[in-house]
């Protein structure tokens, strides 16, 4: 059989599955591409545990975003290891899937975590980052700031640790930009944040951090403000979520979708299980103040994606202008 026989054969095969399907009702899948609406933005949170591979195969998650029907325009990531890994992850991105994408990070060479064995010394060096999709974003401005802890751990103070502490809070060391968003002619505000684990702590000071990461954001500007992270604390700790939502406005883009009350009469909801973000606990939010309505929301668990991939389960939302 000639070449040009075998290239004929393979087309009537495609045109014959074609046909098959067409007459099931079933519809060929569609291949994943950028955003153009000027509408939304296509936005993702992920702490990625610094993609060591000991909670999971983060290669199973890109397979996931390569089957989505758009691309990133945003993906807020926490617990990358350093400037390094950033560009090797925004590179992979690039050739992996359409669109080009860069990232601005807190810390480039965050300091050693003090590990010494297992899979831990792999997480040395965390800190925060935000990728962006160039063909859209612009940066315009970045803002970075540290998250505070409770000085002497259960009784001390709220404030930013330095000197001996240094080292181990790099993680903690956030990150805020303003872009412009070139389709839709806006300005939108983007924070990535990582604030204080248990072992400081950190819950004490969580309405601290939000009233913090607030004024960033604010100072920032911009239509739509969002601020997407790994808070380490549950809604109910130190007021930080109520104040999120009364004082500051920001909407909780899963609560809304997910746990909220559906009716005035209904009284308020718990989240489902299906909304938890590490173990049985939902710790990672995304927060969006400034805009109309997100849809497509998800809390993507490793089912969703074939298998475990981060020790955090990811969120995703259509944030609207």
């Amino acid at each position: 059989m000639t070449k040009k026989s075998r290239m004929f054969r393979r087309a009537a095969a495609v045109l014959a599955a074609a046909a098959v399907a067409a007459t099931l009702g079933v519809q060929p899948a569609q291949a994943i591409s950028t955003n153009k609406d000027k509408k939304f933005l296509v936005v993702y949170n992920n702490n990625i545990e610094n993609l060591a591979g000991c909670d999971g195969n983060y290669a199973k998650f890109i397979a996931y975003l390569k089957k989505q029907k758009k691309s990133p325009d945003i993906f807020a990531v926490q617990q990358i290891s350093n400037a390094k890994q950033l560009a090797t992850f925004t590179k992979r991105l690039s050739d992996e899937l359409p669109g080009s994408y860069k990232g601005i990070i807190a810390v480039s060479n965050p300091g050693s975590m003090g590990y010494t064995s297992g899979c831990k010394v792999k997480k040395n060096q965390q800190t925060n980052a935000i990728i962006y999709r160039t063909g859209r974003l612009t940066p315009e401005k970045t803002v970075k700031w540290r998250s505070l802890a409770p000085y002497h751990y259960a009784d001390g103070p709220c404030q930013e640790l330095y000197g001996s502490y240094k080292s181990s809070q790099d993680r903690v060391v956030n990150v805020a930009v303003r872009f412009h968003d070139n389709v839709a002619g806006k300005d939108v505000t983007v924070a990535a944040v990582h604030w204080p684990t248990n072992t400081w702590s950190g819950p004490r000071c969580a309405a601290q951090n939000m009233r913090a990461t607030n004024s960033v954001v604010e100072k920032l500007g911009g239509k739509v403000k969002i601020v997407a992270g790994d808070m380490n604390a549950r809604k109910g700790e130190a007021g930080w979520w109520t104040k999120a939502r009364t004082t500051y406005k920001y909407r909780d883009v899963v609560w809304d979708s997910a746990c909220a009350p559906k009716t005035k009469t209904k009284k308020a909801n718990t989240c489902p299980d299906s909304t938890s973000t590490n173990g049985d606990r939902r710790i990672d939010y995304l927060l969006t103040k400034g805009g109309h309505t997100t849809t497509n929301v998800a809390t993507i668990s490793n089912a969703a994606v074939g298998g475990k991939y981060s020790g955090h389960q990811a969120l995703r939302a259509y944030v609207k202008y």
